[in-house]
């Protein structure tokens, strides 16, 4: 006999397995979600301690440099953060001469200095081992400020008059540099040697007939004297190359120091260019100027991360003069290239690096 075995499951059955089923699902999506949880834990866990580590890893340095828009991308920098970013904690240190922030440098009370080219090219740092790292701003901030009624009222006018500078500084460079390209003489005018702050009164005063001044002290003497202010400006052509500066064991023992600085400035470059009215405000806050102050002499100032050759040729230029002027007992001009450390600009922004190499 023949029998036909097709086998049905039982309800019971049916029922047992659709259960397991259920309970295998739910167990899957309670294993997933456990995961998740952990996942999402220690991902916060991960970014905190992170963010604590960063916090606490932080590199205290100091920088020192003046109160005027110059340092723009120093400001900007800190208020924004990118120092931080970058793993330094920065404080700014004020000094009354950029020649008194290179002796701080020197003296190790500083990590950085922020000075002009003119600074860094005098004699008596020959031997110190300094090392320019970036130019932060090509700034045309010097000028003549002339007095009216005194019969100024075209350059040729200077002559034979009573004008203040500060002598020895780079704003006689200019002095001497602006008559010999508007054709004037040197020796047809009575110099007075008076630090800045000085030749502000003494402009307002009339106790000298003219000044070779820079911002914000030419700012001052045109809202003090109205009309009666007659202003030149007197760079020409060659700007003053306002430059981040340190110490040669930096650059050896610590170009991750280096290298985090200069990543912040490059970060604040990229923000300034693109953000300028909110930069501006920020260096407005900064350095307690007004706005219309701010509006004049934000277009004195090119902010660019660079090492660039013009900077050399500067530097060359003013020794040369110190030289004729006898301010100095060096006869030669130095090999300026050995003052720039630009491997790590050069790594950072390649074309930033415009040195002949």
């Amino acid at each position: 006999m023949h029998t036909d075995r097709n086998y049905k499951s039982s309800p019971g059955k049916i029922a047992d397995d659709n259960s397991r089923s259920e309970m295998m699902k739910r167990n899957l999506i309670l294993a997933l979600i456990i995961i998740l949880i952990i996942l999402i834990g220690g991902g916060v866990w991960y970014v905190q301690s992170v963010q604590q580590s960063r916090h606490t890893t932080l590199t205290d340095i100091t920088i020192g440099t003046g109160q005027n828009a110059a340092s723009t991308l120093l400001i900007v920098a800190k208020d924004n953060g990118y120092f931080a970013q970058h793993g330094l904690n920065v404080t700014f240190s004020n000094s009354p001469s950029a020649s008194i922030a290179m002796q701080n440098l020197v003296d190790r009370q500083n990590d950085f200095v922020f000075v002009n080219e003119y600074e860094i090219s005098d004699p008596d740092l020959y031997n110190k081992n300094v090392r320019m790292i970036a130019t932060l701003s090509e700034s045309d901030v010097n000028f003549i400020v002339a007095r009216r009624d005194r019969g100024i009222v075209q350059v040729q006018d200077l002559e034979g008059k009573k004008i203040g500078v500060t002598k020895g500084s780079i704003r006689e460079y200019f002095l001497d540099r602006f008559f010999v390209l508007n054709g004037l003489s040197i020796n047809k005018i009575t110099i007075i040697n008076l630090q800045l702050a000085q030749l502000v009164n003494a402009t307002v005063n009339g106790d000298i007939d003219a000044s070779f001044s820079s911002e914000p002290y030419v700012y001052q003497m045109r809202q003090q004297m109205g009309e009666n202010a007659v202003v030149w400006p007197v760079n020409l052509g060659q700007h003053a190359y306002f430059s981040l500066v340190c110490n040669e064991i930096t650059v050896k023992e610590h170009p991750e120091i280096i290298e985090a600085v200069l990543s912040s400035v490059l970060d604040a470059e990229t923000y300034v260019n693109s953000h300028p009215e909110e930069a501006k405000k920020v260096a407005r806050k900064q350095t307690n100027f007004d706005d219309r102050y701010m509006e004049q002499d934000w277009q004195n100032h090119h902010f660019s991360v660079t090492l660039s050759q013009s900077l050399i040729t500067s530097m060359k230029d003013e020794t040369r003069w110190r030289i004729r002027r006898n301010l100095t007992d060096v006869k030669d001009v130095p090999d300026f290239s050995k003052f720039i450390s630009s491997d790590i600009l050069y790594k950072l922004k390649p074309s930033a690096v415009t040195l002949i190499r």
